[in-house]
């Protein structure tokens, strides 16, 4: 999962950053690793919130000076990770500047964005391993998108997506395909159309009857 993680880590921004749904605890590390300042580890379940903080804790012990473990916070020369046991948002007594929510369905990452519109974070990187069209079209009413591209990695295409709190539109086959794969038109991205195209050609629904064409307007941008 390295290119996935590396793509998402690449994004984040700020002094204070949240990984909503952190799992075994890895991009937190390279969070460290970039010098974000405050990281906040958020897990749904204490099972899951120890897994990742036995592994956060033991990196920062190999890999960080001055540190100081007190409560749920690990403290370490340049900055701290705080472990929370949360459901999305809810008990994350601060807002974050970035937020991270990444590997879970689209739906469940705008119920856990949407949940409080008053509290949404300035910078968001999302990774949904489903309906990528429709969380572009919600976000877009509340964000603008930064980018928004394809990283193949470990045999599957992750869709990661950066935006900045305002208002956006995108056209059909932005919301289909996203902004910046169109624009730079990728390895990757044309890998994913190929096998998109081979995926739906054999299925003879309106649905991916649709998709046939969209992808049919797409290879004529590279051809």
């Amino acid at each position: 999962m390295k290119r996935r993680l590396d793509k998402i880590c690449s994004l984040c921004e700020g002094n204070i950053c949240a990984d909503i749904g952190c799992d075994h605890g890895y991009l937190c590390e390279m969070l460290i690793d970039k010098h974000i300042k405050e990281i906040y580890a958020c897990e749904v379940t204490e099972k899951n919130l120890d897994k990742a903080k036995n592994n956060i804790v033991n990196y920062v012990l190999n890999h960080c000076q001055n540190i100081n473990i007190k409560g749920n916070t690990i403290s370490y020369q340049g900055g701290n990770v705080t472990f929370v046991l949360s459901n999305g948002f809810k008990s994350l007594q601060i807002l974050p500047d970035c937020a991270i929510i990444a590997g879970m369905g689209g739906d469940l990452i705008l119920n856990i964005l949407f949940d409080d519109l008053n509290k949404l974070p300035k910078v968001i990187v999302l990774q949904p391993n489903t309906k990528v069209d429709k969380v572009r079209m919600e976000i877009i009413k509340y964000y603008k998108i930064v980018e928004d591209i394809i990283v193949y990695d470990c045999d599957h295409y992750y869709n990661v997506i950066k935006a900045e709190l305002g208002k956006d539109k995108l056209s059909e086959l932005e919301i289909a395909f996203g902004r910046t794969n169109l624009k730079l038109l990728h390895q990757d991205f044309r890998n994913y159309i190929k096998y998109l195209k081979d995926y739906a050609k054999n299925i003879k629904t309106e649905k991916f009857e649709k998709l046939l064409s969209q992808i049919e307007k797409v290879e004529e941008m590279y051809e």
